[in-house]
């Protein structure tokens, strides 16, 4: 998902570490349904950041990672 998301041009966010009785609470959850993770969608302020941006911050393959040969 967070994957279509950058694609379609929508920020994400996944959110792991949180109180679950509190989003219970929150969000009026029924009893016997636990959350264990939140995907947080949305569209940034101001312009989007490039797709190619990872690209260009991006190590080549051969800087890190070394093959021991026999």
């Amino acid at each position: 998902m967070m994957l279509e998301a950058t694609n379609q041009g929508i920020n994400s966010v996944w959110v792991c570490n949180f109180k679950p009785d509190i989003i219970k609470q929150e969000f009026n959850l029924p009893e016997n349904l636990v959350p264990e993770h939140i995907l947080v969608l949305g569209y940034a302020d101001g312009e989007p950041p490039s797709l190619e941006r990872f690209k260009e911050r991006r190590k080549k393959l051969g800087e890190i990672v070394s093959y021991n040969h026999l």
